[in-house]
């Protein structure tokens, strides 16, 4: 079960970095221009703005990172981490993510705001709510583990001591 579980993590941080970099490239663009992105990306370049696919690449690079750096150390075979250390870990992950798209996708979203006065901010927002929704809930789970682990440390009796050699 833990492993279906951490495969299923695993497949929830690709999908954000994915779903994001998506966003950021094509949907939210063009959902804030009001037209197709062909047209979007030729009204830009004709008000000299910008318009760049590298902020959604690195950002489904990075997060796609990040989950198999998560990944890894969670299903190898040596010493397991604690239930807490592993959401823990996985909640820092996806709550970091809302800022980090906000960052990624800023260059795009201000030259659509630069180019069309008209802009629609609302509809880009509202494309973005499910990535910062899932971040605000990812950040109350990591406080919470966050509590949990703190608490095992005060509650577990301490390990004696192993004898060194000398």
């Amino acid at each position: 079960m833990r492993k279906l579980l951490v495969i299923f993590g695993f497949a929830i941080i690709a999908a954000y970095a994915a779903y994001g970099a998506l966003l950021m490239n094509n949907w939210a663009v063009v959902a804030a221009s009001g037209v197709p992105l062909d047209e979007t990306i030729a009204e830009m370049a004709a008000m000299d703005q910008d318009y760049d696919l590298l902020g959604g690449w690195v950002f489904a690079a990075i997060g796609i990172a990040l989950a198999a750096s998560w990944l890894v150390p969670v299903v190898s075979r040596g010493r397991k981490l604690p239930a807490w250390a592993t959401v823990g870990g996985w909640s820092l992950i996806i709550a970091l993510g809302a800022p980090g798209y906000f960052f990624a996708s800023f260059a795009n979203m201000n030259s659509v705001g630069d180019t069309f006065a008209d802009w629609n901010a609302g509809a880009s927002a509202a494309l973005a709510a499910p990535l910062y929704i899932t971040s605000i809930l990812a950040f109350a789970m990591l406080a919470a583990t966050g509590a949990l682990g703190v608490r095992a440390a005060f509650t577990r009796p301490p390990r004696p001591l192993r004898p060194t050699s000398s």
